[in-house]
């Protein structure tokens, strides 16, 4: 019987680790042009290079690619003082490049799922509205906001009371929040943080 549960504990770990993989692959911006770009661009001086260090390993005195002997004259009358904020702006836009061509932020949230070939999100503003709402739902709130934390992930919900003394009412928006986490399951649960104001009549 134990070795049937932990059969079952492994597979459900496979399983559910299958539907995060789907889930990022499914849901991540893939961003195709610009890595193509980025890889002909790096292709491109990556041959140059190769074509010249050859030339002159040859001995050849001649540059074979075109463009190329100009743009050497030009580096031996510089000295590197006047080269290196060339250089510097070259590798900064060259870094940006690259790393636009990386896969960006999944579309959306992903919810999790038993089955790894189905994956399902909901769009991020879809759901602080949704849990905007569940705060709502809580007797005493007038008003309330969900934002996304800037740093280090998570929501922050401010909701506004006209109680004076709210005694436990922050605690019950929280469980209301969660309440309607656990109905929507994401992948990956947000923390959420809830700030509660008081409003004059």
């Amino acid at each position: 019987m134990a070795e049937t549960l932990v059969k079952d504990l492994i597979e459900e770990t496979h399983d559910e680790r299958g539907a995060r993989r789907l889930a990022v692959r499914e849901f991540r911006p893939r961003r195709a042009l610009t890595g193509l770009a980025a890889a002909l661009l790096v292709t491109t001086v990556g041959g140059v290079a190769a074509i010249e260090l050859l030339a002159a390993a040859l001995g050849s005195a001649v540059h074979p690619v075109p463009g190329v002997e100009t743009l050497a004259d030009a580096l031996r009358r510089n000295t590197w003082r006047d080269v290196l904020p060339a250089a510097g702006g070259i590798t900064a836009l060259g870094a940006a490049f690259l790393l636009a061509a990386l896969p960006g932020r999944p579309r959306g949230v992903p919810l999790a799922g038993s089955d790894p070939r189905q994956a399902g999100r909901i769009g991020r503003a879809a759901l602080r509205r949704t849990l905007a709402e569940a705060a709502l739902d809580v007797h005493g709130i007038e008003r309330a906001r969900v934002r996304r934390r800037p740093f280090g992930g998570g929501l922050v919900v401010r909701a506004t009371t006209h109680y004076r003394n709210p005694a436990n009412l922050a605690d019950l928006v929280r469980l209301a929040i969660d309440a309607r986490l656990d109905r929507i399951e994401p992948m990956h649960r947000p923390r959420v943080d809830v700030r509660l104001g008081w409003r004059r009549d």
